[in-house]
């Protein structure tokens, strides 16, 4: 985009360019964060039938709980649970009751052991 003024003219299209693709990037990030928070929500709303904010302040108070990160809480609990759906037929509540309550604890495992730079560089894009 080409704009004149007072017989110059300036070409901003980089510019503009540029920051069309920062905003694009930002986006990115956010909704890649915010698709965990959201696998997780769904999956606490089919298990316990709950609504979606019910299922989010769940999952906010789990974390505040155990002072882990929401976004990371999330991620865990919609492996653990995806991993013991796996099997034919449907585990007891009681199962996803257990994977919910000590889901930082497999967080908290998988940084001693030494999978924190997999773990950062997984947070870090996305």
């Amino acid at each position: 985009m080409v704009t004149g003024t007072h017989g110059f003219y300036l070409d901003v299209t980089p510019v503009e360019r540029e920051r069309q693709d920062q905003v694009t990037a930002a986006v990115t990030i956010i909704t890649e964060q915010r698709a965990g928070i959201e696998q997780a929500k769904g999956m606490l709303m089919l298990i316990y039938g709950m609504n979606d904010w019910a299922a989010f302040e769940l999952l906010k108070w789990r974390s505040q709980e155990t002072n882990v990160k929401l976004k990371r809480l999330a991620r865990q609990v919609a492996a653990d649970f995806v991993a013991l759906s796996g099997s034919e037929t449907l585990p007891p509540r009681s199962a996803y009751d257990n994977l919910l309550l000590t889901a930082h604890l497999r967080i908290t495992a998988d940084i001693e052991s030494g999978d924190a730079t997999l773990l950062q560089l997984s947070e870090d894009t996305g």
